[in-house]
Order: structure tokens, then sequence, then C-alpha cells
């Protein structure tokens, strides 16, 4: 079974280099998977596919770049004829956010034509869109409740990092991955709560993926894209696994 990644956003929270927020998109037989969906996801979904067609999004943390296009995308869908149900699964509080955001928004979702389904991930698999998904905690913010994601289907194994900065919950993370999709925030800087390009250089080999691919790049990573230590990815790219 061939399993497509396209990235549709690939910039950190404020867009550098004219990048869209964080939102990965898995399409295989079975179902299509958003992994996350950043508050500029929805022009960068319609560009790629109909919104109708997304099963299930899988969400990494509760930070606007990285959940926040949730409402936009429901709400286009309750505005064009959706039936068929979705479901959200990410943090323990996902739907108490996005529905607190929708009401900034003054966009209704308690009456939606269609089912839109909330879970919890945790280290067990849940299904999503035919994948099986798990989420492992990392260590970034801690109030967003930050997670990374082992996602199996059609035979592959992607982990995704969210945000997160260097802890041995990333070799973990990646263990056996055919496909680590990292953040790479910065290149020298140092954050308390992101990764930069060093670190990731310095655990090179302790990332046990077939293929790396960075994201959530700042101005800094964009900069020093040559010296990255790891192919990295564009809005639009897409892959086969």
């Amino acid at each position: 079974m061939t399993v497509r990644v396209t990235f549709l956003g690939t910039g950190n929270a404020f867009a550098a280099g004219g990048r869209s927020h964080a939102c990965i998109l898995v399409r295989h037989d079975g179902g299509t998977l958003l992994l996350d969906c950043g508050g500029s996801s929805l022009p960068a979904i319609t560009r790629t596919l109909e919104p109708g067609a997304v099963d299930a999004i899988a969400v990494t943390h509760l930070h606007g770049d990285h959940f926040g296009g949730i409402p936009f995308l429901l709400d286009e869908q309750k505005w064009n004829g959706r039936t068929r149900p979705i479901v959200m699964g990410g943090p323990r509080s996902l739907e108490e956010r996005v529905r607190q955001v929708a009401h900034g928004y003054r966009m209704d979702l308690s009456s939606l034509p269609y089912d839109a389904r909330f879970v919890v991930l945790g280290p067990d698999p849940t299904p999503l869109a035919g994948a099986q998904v798990t989420a492992l905690p990392v260590q970034h913010s801690p109030d967003s409740e930050p997670h990374g994601l082992r996602v199996r289907v059609g035979g592959k194994l992607i982990a995704y990092t969210g945000d997160a900065v260097w802890t041995d919950a990333l070799p973990a993370l990646a263990d056996g991955a055919d496909l680590l999709i990292s953040e790479c925030t910065w290149f020298e800087k140092r954050d308390p709560v992101h990764l930069n390009a060093q670190d990731l250089a310095e655990h090179k080999n302790d990332l046990r993926a077939r293929r790396v691919l960075l994201t959530h790049l700042g101005v800094e990573s964009l900069a020093n894209r040559s010296r990255l230590p790891f192919e990295v990815a564009e809005d639009g790219m897409e892959i086969e696994l």
C-alpha cells in the first residue's frame, strides 16, 4: 500500500519565510489523516484536496499554530454539506480548546450536521483514518499538553515530534520509523521549548529513522538551511513511503 505524505505547512508560529502553520497530510487507501491543523491551514488544505475528504486529525499540542485551524475546517464543512463523520485526536483538553476558539470567532459548532468526535491520544494505539496513532509525551510548554506522534499506516511508521526540546523521549519516538518529521525552529539559538539544528546534529546517530525531514522552521534555520543536518520539508512537498 502506498502512503503519501504532503507537507501543507512547514512554518513556525510566525510563518517564517511565508510558510504556512503546521499541517501534514497523510493519505492511503484506507483514509485521509492530518497531523496537526494550525491556524492558517485551511487555504493549504483546500488547494490540495476537498476538505470533506479529511477523515481525522491528530494533534500534537494545544498551540494555535498546531490546532487553531480546526474550527475553520469544521465550520467550512458545516456550510458545505458534510455528512461524513470526522474524528479529532489529541491532548485531553483538545475539545475544550477547540470550542473556546470557535466561540471566540463566533462560530457555532453546537449543531453540526455531521458527527465531530474527539478522542484522547496516548501510549495505546488509537485508530484514526485507517492508521494506528500513539502519542508519547515530549518536553515543550507544559500547558500545551505536548506529545509526539507515532503513526502506523500501510505497513509504514511515521514519527512526528510536534514541538519539543531535546530529551531522551525523541530517540524513542523516532525508533524504527520510515519517516521522522522533526521540528527545527532554530539553528544555534537556545530555546527552552524548541529544538535547534545543533542538538539534532549532535544526536544525529540517536535518531534511528530511515529518513528525517525538518519542519517548523524559523528565520534563523531558514537563513542557514544549507547547513542543517537533515533534509528540509517545503510547503507543498509530497513524498511516498
